[in-house]
């Protein structure tokens, strides 16, 4: 497939501004972001006047991809101002990956990825490829020396993240699912290498291990034959619980548990008026893989880059406030609203909330915090940032829904999910920063 002339100098106007992520060498973060926010500031208005040639809608109001660009630059450079060699590589990643996934999966065509089939693996090896060299320069000049073996194996590992969320159907920008939650695992992984293989202290080894996957196999195959999980579901599934045994313990296992019962018997719950309204979860309720990757990838993630352990308890509550806020508000809530504005909205509309749904959401997020206690999960003086960490991160999915429904972008579903858990697990570690009660 032949690539359009426009799209060539769009590509190279977004990797040649890569090149500014040198600049960081010499400049304090409160220099680089004048010059991020000058950047979109330019990008919103004066783009439109000048640079439509690269649009790719030329009709279109601005270019979404054009202002998320600086936007998330921006957004860098304020969330990670003390560690500027991470805002370096993620923007390397964003300026030089980016375009080589496109332009290879273009021109390369090839097999489609089972999860977006807009999309190709050859594009998405080419985006890895590129983003862990690119990344490995930008540092090597950065730092003044090539980096340490054990910090080029971090950077490999942080571009495969952002080469596969750049993969994903979001229904919004790419340039803003990958670029922070790609920093935040950078940052996480370099701070206690060697990562993924070297277990944290406490955890299971040896039979209990084996007994760990023997549990999740022979539960996996109940749960397809009971028809709580199709048979992707039972899978994943089965991975995901050996994980969360191997990375974080039995209690940790127990509270996935909670979260999948009390979910399953919500979803359950007035089925068929639900279905009959057309706002049913389909397959009968029974989740496949997308939806446990969906609602357990980021808190099985926390868990496995060793974040601070609220993480992975108001991760799951943010799912559980969502999936109760979702059920109960569609099967009681007669009247909704938008949460920006407050103005009625038809029940079942993206993003509207109710007052049924929205106590329901924090009865949810209030349920994982008191099974986080008697499982060792969290000491009784941090639940509270559990269930805050939990409703905020399930109000934040709602407004983004309910903001896209008004810009005009809408976001995937199983997307939407994995935002609200990541949201969820972020807020609970910020509040208790802010607030000097991490757990121990």
């Amino acid at each position: 497939m032949k690539i359009p002339a426009s799209e060539w100098q769009r590509k190279a106007v977004h990797a040649g501004m890569g090149l500014f992520a040198l600049a960081l060498r010499w400049l304090t973060w409160q220099q680089a972001a004048l010059c991020a926010l000058l950047a979109l500031l330019f990008n919103l208005f004066v783009m439109p006047r000048i640079g439509r040639g690269i649009y790719r809608e030329a009709a279109g109001r601005r270019d979404v991809g054009i202002v998320a660009y600086p936007a998330m630059v921006l957004a860098l450079l304020l969330l990670f101002r003390q560690q500027l060699d991470i805002v370096a590589v993620v923007w390397a990643m964003m300026a030089f990956g980016d375009p080589a996934a496109s332009i290879a999966g273009t021109l390369g065509g090839g097999p489609v990825l089972p999860w977006n089939r807009e999309k190709t693996w050859i594009g998405l090896v080419a985006n890895w490829a590129v983003s862990t060299f690119s990344s490995v320069l930008v540092l090597w000049f950065y730092v003044g020396h090539p980096p340490q073996p054990e910090i080029v194996a971090v950077l490999w590992i942080g571009a495969a993240l952002f080469a596969f969320l750049e993969s994903v159907r979001a229904g919004i920008d790419d340039n803003i699912v990958a670029a922070v939650p790609t920093a935040l695992a950078i940052l996480s992984l370099a701070a206690m290498y060697p990562p993924i293989w070297s277990l944290p202290p406490g955890s299971p080894s040896g039979k209990s291990v084996l007994l760990a996957a023997a549990v999740n196999l022979a539960v996996g195959i109940l749960a397809w034959r009971l028809g709580f999980l199709r048979g992707s579901g039972a899978v994943s599934g089965a991975i995901v619980g050996f994980l969360v045994v191997t990375f974080g313990g039995w209690g940790r296992y127990g509270l996935l548990w909670a979260f999948f019962l009390i979910g399953t018997l919500a979803t359950k719950l007035g089925y068929r008026r639900k279905k009959h309204a057309g706002l049913a979860e389909s397959n009968e309720g029974r989740r496949s893989a997308a939806n446990v990757v969906a609602n357990c990838a980021v808190p099985l993630a926390f868990l496995m880059l060793r974040f601070p352990p609220i993480a992975f308890p108001a991760a799951l509550a943010a799912a559980l406030a969502d999936t109760l806020g979702t059920e109960v508000g569609t099967l009681r809530g007669k009247r909704a609203f938008s949460p920006w504005t407050l103005r009625p909205l038809p029940v079942g509309t993206p993003g509207a909330v109710s007052v049924p749904g929205t106590l329901a959401s924090l009865l949810g997020a209030a349920l994982i915090a008191l099974a986080a206690w008697p499982l060792r999960v969290a000491l009784p003086g941090v639940l509270w940032l559990v269930v805050a960490g939990g409703f905020l991160g399930s109000l934040a999915e709602s407004l983004l829904k309910d903001l896209g429904r008004r810009a005009g972008f809408s976001l995937d579903h199983d997307f939407a999910n994995a935002l609200n858990t990541f949201a969820g697990g972020l807020a609970a570690v910020w509040i208790g920063l802010a607030f000097s009660v991490f757990p121990r």
